[in-house]
């Protein structure tokens, strides 16, 4: 670039789609006039590694997108007005704030910047980008969230917004007032200990929200309405009981609160929620699993894999639509009677404590696998005591 390197490049790029550059070297910057200079070239600009303290994107420039994937000694980023920049990605960056001229990028659809250090987000710097649909943020060390503070408030646009890995501690859902069309939440692996709801709110959009890999010991969200909730992710977390959820959710179909501390579980605490047919609840210390009053569930797969379940009483609930049953690292003496209100239902059952006496009546399940308990080849090694055979080919390994 410091000779003859410009010509050859605008060379490349007139008989290219894509141009790969091994190492650069220029006078000044690889940002800033070098962008200027090349902006009716190219539509997207990708750094492997950018060694600059400080990334320059002059006024008026061009270009679509820009990644930089490792810049280390970034700790600035400036841009000039901008209607043409739609995607911005940095990761590994010694930025500790969001850019101050990120307002002038007026265009921007989507901007990640991970594995950087930023420590908070001031969500009044979001509010002149009403194009920005998706906010990564994900591997900071962010430890505070600051809502919209202009009075009248201005919405955001944001849909999707990921806040994991970072250092946050508390979160108010009330905060997200401000991003009507958020639909996705993901503030996994953080420190979150306590996570509430100050004031009721509406989401209109909202359709999923993970908080796994938390602190979060108990959970109270019946202050939201959420009318598209689908997701919620609530594992591994330390809940020792089940979260309080708002009532109205007629599109929720996934619950998952797998590796918390849950010990008892009602199914009629599932009765509001007329489409929710997958529950993961799986790595907890439950105990016993009934209904304390009748209720009519729409379940199409029930997880309870690796809790301490010694008591699965199925009576007073009903799942006419249930396929699988994963009761496996349990420690179940016997098989519950599902196949007689569920014949097509498949059951997993390893790792229980059940005794060959109590398979034998299962012989036909196990053969078609509908029943699944340790099958083995016929030739080889049971660790049990004993072993029911199924078939030809086919044992089932128990103690006698």
């Amino acid at each position: 670039m410091t000779t003859d390197g410009g010509a050859k490049l605008r060379k490349a790029f007139e008989v290219a789609k894509e141009v790969t550059i091994g190492k650069m070297i220029v006078s000044i910057s690889p940002s800033g006039p070098f962008l200027q200079r090349f902006a009716s070239f190219v539509d997207l600009v990708i750094y492997d590694i950018y060694r600059e303290a400080t990334f320059y994107v002059p006024d008026g420039n061009t270009i679509g997108g820009i990644t930089i994937w490792n810049a280390p000694d970034m700790r600035a980023f400036i841009a000039g007005s901008n209607t043409y920049l739609e995607s911005l990605d940095i990761s590994q960056c010694s930025l500790d704030r969001l850019p101050q001229t990120l307002p002038l990028m007026t265009r921007l659809q989507r901007v990640s910047l991970t594995w950087c250090k930023l420590t908070v987000l001031r969500l009044d710097m979001l509010t002149e980008n009403q194009n920005l649909k998706i906010l990564n943020l994900s591997y900071n060390q962010i430890e505070l969230l600051i809502p919209v503070s202009r009075r009248p408030a201005r919405m955001l646009s944001i849909e999707r917004l990921f806040l994991a890995g970072n250092l946050l501690e508390r979160l108010d859902m009330a905060l997200f007032v401000a991003m009507p069309l958020l639909s996705e939440l993901y503030i996994t692996v953080n420190r979150i200990v306590t996570l509430d709801v100050s004031a009721p709110i509406v989401l209109p959009n909202f359709s999923g929200l993970y908080l796994g890999y938390n602190k979060l010991v108990s959970l109270d969200l019946r202050n939201l309405t959420l009318p598209k909730l689908e997701t919620f992710s609530f594992g591994p977390n330390a809940l020792t009981r089940m979260p309080i959820l708002p009532r109205l959710m007629p599109k929720f179909n996934y619950l998952s609160l797998s590796a918390n501390n849950l010990t008892q579980l009602d199914m009629s605490y599932f009765r509001p929620y007329p489409n929710l047919q997958k529950i993961y609840i799986t790595s907890n210390q439950i105990t016993t699993v009934r209904a304390s009053s009748p209720v009519r569930l729409p379940l199409v797969h029930l997880v309870l894999s690796n809790n301490k379940i010694t008591t699965f009483n199925i009576t007073g609930w009903d799942m006419p639509n249930i396929t699988m049953v994963l009761l496996d690292g349990n420690q179940l003496s016997v098989v519950p009677p599902v196949f007689d209100r569920y014949p097509k239902v498949n059951l997993y059952m390893d790792r229980n404590p059940l005794s060959c006496d109590a398979l034998v009546p299962f012989k036909d399940r196990l053969k078609n696998e509908q029943l699944q308990k340790e099958q083995k080849y016929s030739y080889s090694k049971c660790t049990t005591t004993s072993s029911i055979q199924v078939d030809e080919t086919k044992k089932v390994c128990c103690d006698k």
